[in-house]
């Protein structure tokens, strides 16, 4: 669930700042089945300004080549927001 794609998230990010393209885009292809499978919009719409997205049910994306670094950062950040749920 939600621990898993915010962990596919962090590593994508991680990779494509290494310069690893290939495991940026598998991770975050990863998180974009990930976000739709659980029903996270907010994570879908964040993940979109960092990869373009050939097919959710895949995770077939590709990383877009000029990403505005905020929309890194806020992707990174809200993966590990905790949000706490009302009963």
């Amino acid at each position: 669930g939600q621990t898993e794609l915010a962990e596919a998230i962090q590593d994508g990010l991680a990779a494509k700042a290494a310069g690893d393209d290939a495991g940026a885009t598998t991770k975050l292809g990863r998180a974009v089945q990930l976000a739709a499978q659980t029903g996270n919009v907010e994570a879908t719409t964040r993940l979109r300004k960092v990869v373009d997205i050939d097919d959710v049910e895949t995770g077939t994306v590709r990383l877009k080549r000029s990403v505005d670094k905020a929309d890194e950062m806020a992707l990174d950040t809200a993966s590990t927001k905790t949000t706490r749920v009302r009963n």
